[in-house]
């Protein structure tokens, strides 16, 4: 019990340093970027795929299949942002815009995967474990938002998202369940989305060998895991 509050709270404050320098060191510039990114796409497809869509199905079938909906709204919703502000805006007003619309759904989205590292801590240590890795590596090379933050404090609010999501959970102890499965519905529809479209390289961009490397190495552990 008390593993399954400091543990998440640890790994969360982990992942908002990650989150902070990330952002100011410009990882996504780096010359090593493209074998990082593709690696970090390798392991959180295989997490996805394997560890946390099931996880999520074997849940919404015992409660009620319309949490599905929640994958698709997750999948879906940062697409549909982009395109409305695409559709309706002059392109002098896209740049600001755009990173305002980043800025945002990055706040937000990590306050839910906070949320959902808790769910899954409570579903098990191994679960949350499980999690932490395909975390920490989505929060390093995420592309939101792909610019660094000229202001500091600014940058460490961004950062905290995770961390707030996961005190929010842990101190809003009464969660409904189905809520929690909803929030991890949206999550794994997001992660889906943006790392199918933002994480794996396309044509001749990433590495190929780190990708492997990636999903096998993390298949393999999944895979172990099954097994303890």
């Amino acid at each position: 019990m008390v593993l399954g509050v400091y543990l998440p709270l640890v790994f969360g404050i982990v992942i908002a340093v990650t989150h902070y320098y990330a952002n100011r060191v410009k990882v996504r510039r780096r010359h090593y970027s493209q074998k990082v990114i593709s690696f970090a796409a390798g392991i959180s497809i295989t997490y996805v795929l394997l560890e946390l869509f099931p996880t999520f199905t074997e849940v919404a079938l015992s409660i009620s299949k319309l949490l599905f909906i929640s994958l698709l709204i997750g999948f879906i919703t940062h697409h549909l942002i982009e395109k409305e502000i695409y559709k309706h805006n002059r392109s002098h007003q896209l740049v600001k815009l755009i990173s305002i619309e980043e800025n945002v759904f990055s706040f937000v989205y990590h306050v839910i995967l906070g949320v959902v590292f808790v769910t899954l801590f409570q579903e098990s240590l191994l679960e949350g474990i499980i999690a932490f890795i395909p975390i920490l590596t989505f929060t390093l090379v995420s592309t939101l938002p792909m610019e660094p933050h000229h202001s500091k404090w600014k940058a460490a609010l961004m950062a905290s998202s995770t961390v707030l999501g996961v005190l929010f959970a842990l101190l809003w102890k009464t969660i409904p369940v189905g809520f929690e499965f909803f929030l991890v519905g949206l999550a794994t529809g997001v992660l889906l989305f943006t790392v199918i479209r933002h994480h794996i390289p396309f044509g001749r961009d990433g590495n190929i060998g780190y990708f492997t490397i990636g999903f096998i190495t993390y298949a393999l552990f999944i895979v172990m895991t099954w097994y303890i």
